[in-house]
């Protein structure tokens, strides 16, 4: 009996003395990680965050809009549209005629370029009658006060600012008063500007050559939701030769390059 007692008697001290020097972790409280996606899984989807996204898209855009010059009204990669606007007494210095067929034959501020824009449009025009297209020049420089009028045309005749504005920019918000701007025409469309352009041979080999002289179809189709305003073929407008490119091979609008481009 007494030998049994001693014997449970030691064995409860070697237990105690084992559990006494086994460590103890303190509990963890900091969050658990989260795991990784397993391999065939993709990660969460973060573009409907609205703050995440914001985030991303000035860390993103800030080298681009800067190297640009987007806000530059002096820089051919100036950006206008309905919310960034040329100031009313804005005039390019200098405006000249490029060596072109126009679809008219007065003398008339549409005629007009600024220099570095008329030259590369003259070089364009060249190329695309050597390979069979003949192209003609309908409008270029416009004026705010033209702008103001044509703008007021188009919502009498349309009814409200609101349908206007999706055809015509109001004054300030086009990018024909930058003086980088042409519309252009063929004769197969019988010189007009019309969305038919875009079927033709001419706008064919306008929107896969064009980038080569600095130009750009500015309002492209399945865009319009980001310009803002409707399918333009006919509209042709210079950034330079390097961002032309850009665009072309992003198949973006400048301004889906510009704030939205992953």
């Amino acid at each position: 009996m007494g030998a049994r007692v001693l014997s449970l008697i030691l064995i409860t001290f070697f237990t105690t003395l084992a559990l006494g020097c086994t460590q103890i972790e303190p509990p963890n409280t900091q969050p658990a990680p989260t795991p990784a996606p397993e391999q065939g899984q993709t990660a969460p989807d973060l573009s409907d965050d609205t703050t995440y996204l914001e985030s991303f898209l000035v860390k993103r855009g800030a080298a681009v809009q800067e190297a640009l010059n987007y806000s530059d009204v002096a820089s051919v990669t100036v950006l206008v549209n309905k919310q960034n606007h040329l100031p009313s007494d804005y005039i390019p210095p200098d405006l000249v005629e490029p060596d072109i067929p126009f679809t008219f034959d007065e003398k008339a501020e549409k005629r007009l370029l600024r220099q570095e824009a008329s030259s590369h449009l003259e070089e364009l025009f060249t190329a695309a009658k050597e390979n069979g297209f003949i192209l003609y020049g309908v409008s270029g420089y416009r004026s705010y006060e033209t702008q103001k009028n044509l703008f007021q045309y188009f919502v009498r005749r349309d009814g409200s600012e609101e349908k206007a504005n999706q055809i015509s920019a109001r004054p300030g918000e086009s990018e024909h008063q930058s003086g980088l701007t042409m519309d252009v025409t063929s004769k197969s469309v019988n010189f007009g500007l019309v969305k038919s352009f875009g079927e033709t041979k001419e706008y064919a080999w306008l929107k896969d050559n064009a980038h080569l002289f600095g130009y750009i179809v500015r309002y492209p189709q399945g865009k319009e939701h980001i310009t803002e305003y409707t399918y333009e073929p006919w509209h042709l407008r210079y950034v330079g030769q390097e961002l032309a490119l850009n665009l072309y091979e992003s198949d973006m609008p400048y301004e889906e390059y510009l704030f939205f481009r992953i």
